[in-house]
């Protein structure tokens, strides 16, 4: 059982060593940033629609790593 979740699981070092990974790090980052922004800002819907690809980055970078 030991071995099958190994394989599985990737360590930290070979998550942030891909650079697609380092990529879709980034573009979370980038886009969390303008969503606070333009919430901040009053742009409502910007905001809400920013924050709905916020947490899609967010759940396709979990699929990926899994």
């Amino acid at each position: 059982m030991n071995i099958t979740n190994g394989n599985k699981s990737r360590k930290l070092k070979e998550i942030f060593s891909s650079v697609d990974d380092l990529f879709i790090i980034f573009g979370i980052l980038l886009n969390g940033a303008s969503a606070i922004v333009s919430l901040f800002e009053g742009h409502l819907i910007a905001g809400l629609i920013l924050i709905v690809c916020e947490i899609a980055l967010i759940v396709a970078y979990i699929l990926k790593i899994i």
